[in-house]
Parts: C-alpha cells; structure tokens; sequence
C-alpha cells in the first residue's frame, strides 16, 4: 500500500523546512540510492517545495526507517524532524497525493504550479529508476488533479495581489491589454510580482524606480523596458496603467500631474493601482473624470472574495478526487486478483493433467473417444467448481478488504507468492 511521510507549512515553520529539505538533485538521488538498497522496497517519489518535503513510498518499508534515510540524507538525526511530520498510509496516503495535485493542500487554495511539481518529481524517480510499483498511483493522481481543474472553477480568479491586479486590469481593458501602455513605478518584490504578470498577459510594460540599475535588472529577461526616474511625469500621463509600489514615505504621483491629462483621453480608462504603504498615488487620483484608482485594500476585497468563491469549490473537487480514487483502487484490485485467477486455473488444471496421465497409464486400452469424453467431464467438473469461487475472487478487487481475502486464498491453496503478484509497470 502507497505510503507518505511528510513535512509542510501546516506543520512545520519555514526553518525547519529548510533543514530537511531536499531540492538539490544530489540530495534526491542518494535519498534514493539509499531507499533502493532496502529489502522490500517497491517504490519512491520524493516530491520537495518552499512548503513542503514528502516521500511517497508503500508500506514495504517501515515509516521510521524512511526516516531515518531521510535524516541521514540531509544530515540531521530524525528526532529532529519527526514531531512534526506526518504519516498516512493506503486509502489516506492516495488522498494525501491527490489533495496535493490538485491544490488543496497548498498555501494557496487551488494552485495549479504545485501539479507541475508533482510531476517533476514523478519525473526525477524515474530518472533515478525509483518510481517502479508508484506508476499507477501518479498517473491516477494527475488525471485527478486535471479533472479537478478542468471542472470546477478551483484554480479561477486571483488569491495574490500581484495577479488580482492583473485581473482587475484584464477586467478594464479586456482583449485589448496588450495594446495598452503599463507603467510600474517601483522595483521591489510587489512590484516585481505585478510586472511579471502583466508581461505575462502580453503587455509591453515600462519600469521606473529611483535606482535605475534595479529597474534595469527587473526587465533584463525581456518583455519590458527600464526608463529614468526624472521621466515619471511624463510617463504616467502617456500610460493607460499605472501601478505604483515604492517604498517612498509619501507620494510620488500627484493629482497635478492627473488632472490636466485626463480628458486629452477621450472616454479610454485610466488605470492607477497604489500597492504601497503608505501610499504612492495621491488619493485625489481617483476622484478625477474618467479615472479609476484602487489600493491594496480594494485588491485585497477581490482576494477574499476569490478565495471564498475558490472554497465553495472544495467539495466538487473532494468528489472528483473521490471517484479517480476509487476507480484506482478498482484499476489496482483488478491487477492483485488477476494473478491470483490464474495461478489458481494454473494449479487446478496441472493436477487435472498429471491425474490424467496416470489414469492413461492404468487403462492403456481406452479408445480415443473415451478418453476424449473423460477430458471432457474432468474439464467440465473443475471448471464449475471454480466458477463461484472466480466470481468472488473478481468481486474483492473493489472490496476494502479484498488484499486480506487474497492472502487467505493463497495460503489455503498454497499458491506461489511470486506468481501471485501483480508485477509494476
């Protein structure tokens, strides 16, 4: 059975994180040289973020081993750590992997970045010729993560400002963003963020901040360019959207420089968004004719109203989730019954043979017909007497119990165990 233990942000703070974390290459791989080198081991992804470090393994393995592997990996002792992990195994385990491909598990509700994660780390194992028996499991768990997203509206609308500005400027402007002029004032993390999303959504935007090398930097992988702080007037009153986020104690763009430019536009929104404390963009700004001003406490409105409307999707996703797993638990009982039909008809039907062949020796004088017509009866008789016995065996690859029913089953005919197994993709 699919195995997890885990470390995240629910659990654990950001140093502790960063202590078992393992996102170098080197780190995973001899985590996995060290997890391959153990008997009974089936399988392992190592899935390591900013918020999380989790090891999927089966329950081959005993949790506290894995843990011991992990703590000698990253070099600090398991008691370190353990407190504060987590531990689910079968049905809980699927449940864990498929909440966290479809985000929500995550920091933020619904993200789809952390699927792209999940995949990479499917990848690495592979890779490192780790994945083995877990092929199923994470397959399963994308498609989950899919429908997820493809169904329900978990990963729609903004739960960061950086992006809520973004939306609110694709709500203004529509198809025709890319054909605006964006100016961000400011270089900072905030400001960065709103820059990359605008690019993002296909804007040619303009960075201006007072050190003009770190503007420069911002836009160095493309999709923008750096002008010089002294052209800032001049910028916001030829700009369709402004966004302001400096660190500056007061403000940098005056209702003077708003006023006398707005009616040169024609009826054509203007956009200022203020995401600093204290503020950038005069307050006046927004009580101009044809202008529309926002701060961070309206994008903060549109966030919690997003992520309410993100959270009234939960249960349509934990359904989805719900019907891969069971579909994965029916796909995988299948694949343990299936070996277990057949070295049984295998057994049955060598003894039938080898009784046969003594009976032939007995009567050597039985003409071809009779002998025809006991084959026959003898194939007949064993294949009703299996026949109940095959329906159930089929019946318990959706049964909870149906993996304690098999291990009865090979014990009472004693069946061989090798035989009897599914074999990993």
């Amino acid at each position: 059975m699919l195995m997890v233990l885990g470390v995240n942000h629910v659990r654990a703070d950001i140093a502790l994180r960063g202590d078992v974390a393992l996102d170098h290459p080197p780190l995973v791989a001899a985590l996995y040289a060290r997890l391959k080198r153990e008997v009974g081991f089936e399988g392992a992804v190592v899935l390591s973020t900013c918020n999380r470090t989790e090891i999927y393994t089966t329950d081959a393995l005993p949790a506290d081993r894995v843990a011991v592997l992990w703590g000698e990996t990253v070099g600090i002792p398991p008691s370190h750590f353990t407190s504060a992990a987590y531990v689910h195994v079968g049905e809980a385990a699927v449940a864990h992997l498929f909440e966290v491909a479809a985000g929500l598990d995550a920091m933020v509700l619904g993200e789809t970045e952390i699927l792209g994660q999940v995949k990479a780390a499917y990848r690495v194992a592979q890779e490192n010729e780790a994945a083995r028996g877990l092929h199923r499991v994470f397959q399963a768990a994308f498609k989950a993560a899919k429908r997820a997203h493809a169904e329900t509206a978990i990963s729609e609308r903004a739960l960061s400002w950086g992006y809520a500005a973004r939306e609110l400027a694709t709500k203004i402007f529509g198809d025709e963003l890319p054909e605006r002029r964006v100016l961000v004032v400011g270089a900072g993390a905030m400001a960065a963020k709103v820059f990359r999303h605008l690019r993002d959504a296909g804007a040619e935007v303009t960075v201006v901040n007072r050190t003009a090398a770190r503007a420069e930097a911002l836009v160095a992988d493309g999709g923008g360019r750096a002008a010089p702080w002294a052209d800032l007037a001049t910028l916001v009153a030829s700009s369709d959207v402004v966004v302001a986020a400096t660190r500056s104690p007061t403000v940098v763009i005056p209702v003077k420089w708003v006023r006398p430019a707005a009616p040169l536009r024609r009826g054509v929104p203007w956009l200022f968004l203020d995401l600093a404390v204290p503020r950038n963009i005069a307050p006046g700004v927004g009580r101009v004719p044809g202008v529309l001003r926002y701060d961070l406490d309206d994008l903060e409105a549109v966030v919690q109203k997003n992520r309410a409307r993100r959270a009234a999707e939960v249960e349509a996703v934990r359904l989805i989730l719900g019907e891969e797993a069971e579909r994965l638990a029916h796909d995988l009982g299948a694949m343990a019954v299936g070996p277990v039909i057949r070295s049984l008809r295998e057994k049955a039907e060598r003894i039938r043979s080898d009784e046969l062949e003594a009976l032939w020796r007995r009567l050597p004088d039985l003409s071809p017909a009779e002998r025809a017509a006991v084959e026959q009866t003898t194939h007949r008789m064993l294949t009703k007497l299996l026949n109940d016995p095959m329906t159930s065996i089929r019946q318990w690859a959706s049964v909870p119990d149906g993996p304690v029913y098999l291990d009865a089953l090979r014990e009472l005919f004693r069946l061989d165990a090798s035989a009897t197994q599914p074999q990993p993709d």
